[in-house]
Order: C-alpha cells, then sequence, then structure tokens
C-alpha cells in the first residue's frame, strides 16, 4: 500500500513538471514570436522608407527619359501636321509628348484641340492646358479656360479647378507675384471646399500657401513703407494661421509704432510663449508708449499698469530668459578620435557674457543631431553659471567646459551628416538656440579669441 503511494506521488509530481515544461516552452514560443514580429516591422518601416526614397528618385530618372524619348519623337516628324482630323485620344497623346518635351506652345496647341473634342464630364483636357499656360505666365487665358467651364457639382470638376488654381498660385509665387498668388490659392480652397470628404495634409498645404503668399506681400509692403497695407495682409494670413507665432509678432512689431496699445496685445501671449524669441526692447517702447497715450487720454490706471508691466518683465526677463544676443560661444578645442573602430566626439567650449547684467544661473544643452532631420540624437546637458560662479557681465567666461558625446560613429563619411545645436538656459522651458556647428572631420584647434557667432 505505501508503495502504491510512492509509485502515485511520484507520478504525480512527474505530471506536475510536464505541465510546468509545457508551460515554459508556451512562454518561450510566445517571447520569440514577439520578438520576431516586432523585428519583421521594423524591417519593413525600413523597407518602406527605402522604397518610398527609391520612388522618388526612379520619378525623376523616369522624367528624363520620358523628355529624352519625347523629344527623339517629335524629330522624326511633325505631329501637328493634320492634327485637327485626328480623334481625342491621338490628340491627346500628341500634347503629353510635347509637354513632355518641353515644347509648350505646341502642346497648348493640342490640348486646345482636344477641349474641343472632349465629351460631356471630361476636364483632363482642360486642366493640360490650363496648366501648360500658366507654366508660360499666360494667367489670364489660363483662368479664362477654368472658368470656360461651368461649375458643377461634379468631383472631377471641382477636382480640376482645384488643382489648376494651385498650380497657377505656385506660377505666380514662384515669379513673386504674391499678392496674385494669395487669390489663386483661396480660389483652389474655394473649390476644395466643396468636396464631402477631404484630406487633412491637402487643406493644410492650401491653407500654408494662402498664409505664406500673405505674409510675404505684407512683407513687400513694410519695405515700401506702407505698413497698414501691410498689417491688413498679415491679418488675411492670420485668419488662416491664427496660431502662428511668426505671423503675430510680425503684427506685434509693425504695430508697435503706429499703434502700441494694439501691438502690447500682440506682445502679452507671445511673452508667455516664447519670450527668448521677443525682441524685449521693441516689447519695453512699446508699453512705454501705451503708458503715455493712457495717460494723455485721462486713463491713469491703465498707464500705470503699463509701467508696472516694463518692471516686472524686467525681474523675468533677468531670471528665466537669455536671448542669442547676451552671449558668444567659443570652441577651445574639438576632436575626432579613432578608437578601435570608432570616432568619438570631445569638444571643448567656453561662453562669454556681452551682456550688461550678470548671470547667475544658466545652463547648456549640447545636441547632437543629423544634418536636416529634428530627432535628436543625443543630448549633453552642463550647468555653466550659478551664485557660486556667476558669469560676470560685460566680458566675463565661464570656465572651460568639456562636452563628450557618447555615440558610436563607425564611417568617417557618417560624420558628414551631423550637427551639433547649441541651446543656452535659464528655464529649462525656454531654451534659445545659440548656435549650429558641423561636427569636424579631424582634430582641430581653435584660437580661444575666435567666436564662432
Amino acid at each position: 500500500m505505501i508503495k502504491e503511494k510512492n509509485k502515485k506521488s511520484r507520478f504525480e509530481k512527474k505530471k506536475k513538471s510536464i505541465v510546468q515544461t509545457l508551460s515554459e516552452y508556451g512562454r518561450t514560443i510566445g517571447i520569440s514570436f514577439l520578438i520576431a514580429l516586432v523585428f519583421t516591422l521594423l524591417l519593413s518601416f525600413h523597407a518602406r522608407s527605402e522604397m518610398i526614397r527609391n520612388l522618388y528618385t526612379n520619378v525623376k530618372e523616369q522624367q528624363k527619359i520620358d523628355r529624352q524619348i519625347a523629344k527623339q519623337l517629335i524629330s522624326q516628324s511633325d505631329l501637328t501636321k493634320d492634327l485637327k482630323k485626328k480623334n481625342y485620344s491621338v490628340i491627346m497623346q500628341v500634347g503629353l509628348l510635347y509637354e513632355s518635351a518641353g515644347d509648350l506652345k505646341n502642346a497648348q496647341y493640342a490640348y486646345k484641340l482636344a477641349t474641343e473634342k472632349a465629351g460631356q464630364g471630361v476636364y483632363t483636357p482642360f486642366y493640360r492646358l490650363a496648366k501648360v499656360l500658366t507654366a508660360q505666365a499666360k494667367f489670364a487665358e489660363s483662368e479664362q479656360v477654368i472658368k470656360s467651364v461651368k461649375d458643377i457639382n461634379n468631383k472631377k470638376l471641382i477636382k480640376f479647378k482645384t488643382r489648376a488654381y494651385i498650380e497657377m498660385g505656385d506660377k505666380y509665387y514662384s515669379i513673386g507675384k504674391f499678392l496674385s498668388a494669395a487669390k489663386s490659392y483661396e480660389k483652389s480652397k474655394y473649390y476644395y471646399d466643396k468636396f464631402a470628404r477631404q484630406d487633412r495634409f491637402i487643406s493644410e498645404a492650401i491653407i500654408d500657401r494662402i498664409a505664406a503668399a500673405y505674409t510675404e506681400t505684407a512683407d513687400l509692403m513694410v519695405k515700401s513703407g506702407l505698413n497698414s497695407d501691410a498689417v491688413r495682409y498679415l491679418k488675411k494670413a492670420e485668419n488662416y494661421r491664427p496660431d502662428d507665432f511668426n505671423l503675430r509678432y510680425k503684427l506685434a512689431i509693425i504695430y508697435s509704432d503706429y499703434d502700441p496699445i494694439q501691438s502690447v496685445k500682440y506682445f502679452e501671449p507671445l511673452m508667455e510663449e516664447r519670450p527668448q524669441d521677443i525682441d524685449y526692447g521693441v516689447y519695453s517702447k512699446a508699453l512705454m508708449k501705451a503708458a503715455n497715450i493712457a495717460d494723455w487720454e485721462g486713463h491713469p490706471a491703465q498707464a500705470k499698469y503699463y509701467r508696472y508691466k516694463i518692471h516686472s518683465l524686467d525681474i523675468y526677463v533677468n531670471n528665466k530668459v537669455i536671448y542669442k544676443n547676451d552671449v558668444e560661444i567659443y570652441l577651445d578645442s574639438f576632436s575626432v578620435r579613432k578608437v578601435w573602430f570608432k570616432y568619438r566626439l570631445k569638444g571643448k567650449y567656453r561662453i562669454k557674457n556681452i551682456s550688461n547684467t550678470n548671470i547667475t544661473n544658466l545652463y547648456a544643452d549640447f545636441v547632437l543631431r543629423r544634418r536636416g532631420k529634428h530627432k535628436q540624437l543625443e543630448t549633453v546637458n552642463l550647468k555653466c553659471a550659478g551664485r557660486d560662479f556667476p558669469l560676470y557681465s560685460n566680458g566675463g567666461f565661464t570656465r572651460e567646459m568639456p562636452v563628450v558625446f557618447g555615440k558610436n560613429i563607425f564611417t568617417r563619411k557618417e560624420l558628414e551628416q551631423y550637427v551639433i545645436d547649441i541651446y543656452l538656459y535659464k528655464d529649462k522651458k525656454f531654451k534659445t538656440l545659440i548656435n549650429t556647428m558641423s561636427v569636424p572631420l579631424k582634430t582641430i584647434k581653435y584660437d580661444k579669441e575666435s567666436g564662432l557667432n
């Protein structure tokens, strides 16, 4: 009886052990599957990005080939001969050949014939004709073609007019006729808004074009001394991009000359968003002018508020903000050392205070990134000044600061792809980009009195 119990207990232990083994085996398979899945997804993302890059390259190459072939076909015979007698499809092909070859005049002739032979609801020849007319800066003729097709609630028609007006706007913009560009883009938006289902990226692209065209128009007005007109066009741009910092900052600057109270209204929220990018001197003058106006108009409380604002901003700026013009960055040395099969980057920097205020709280971020990319690869953070080691005004230097990046770089060519952004700040929320430098390809020594700015 005892032997049977012993056998049974051994059997139970053995059975439990098998269950545990199967469980562990299943867990191992599951983990391996997840790792393989993640790895496969990463490879697929990489392959997709490579495919897109190759696709754009192939499109450019294909366009070159198409142009060469089109020129060869055109040189062999006069394709415009008896073209009026041909059917719609042949005429369109001839137009496309001439357009590919860069012969816009003959392309225009072919597309004009195609519009006369196109069936009801066929808008492609009208679009192609408007496009080649726009490319030749024949804007009035191009718009006449677009308007010749009566507006109806038809998806193909809406698409044709949207694209045609974008093409026209782009051409106007490229030759510096920004106001005409803005109006063409607005016409494009008018038609695109008729789509029941819109693509967010297309809508944003059209809006960006309109705002940019009106902003460029305003800049031309400022150069001509027409500030009131500049404000009018900037306000139009602001209607499309109400959160655009640069637009609102331009308005604040222009208003400071002839409407300081309105200028202050723009400056106040901007100062809270990005004080490091605000010209505090212009803001202070606008506040002082606004205070004087309030006094003249019999509003002493308002005048007192503006003057108090100047005082509080002085304290705020001294404690929170570092401006690009307050400092200079000096590179004492920079080395790119090859250790085994890897390059390591090391620099020694100093900061000079050229402002008239002592700096008792200052940090620096040295950010390594790829050229043309915003993604940060590595950041080295250093404290540059404090109460125990202040950065004195009018020429004070920090101690030498070694900056060593841990990123491994494996080829000399790869070094050319990297840059170092240097940010300074008193408050982490308000970082100021002071300098961007390329990574030197070999060890270099800079004279200690030669700045990078």
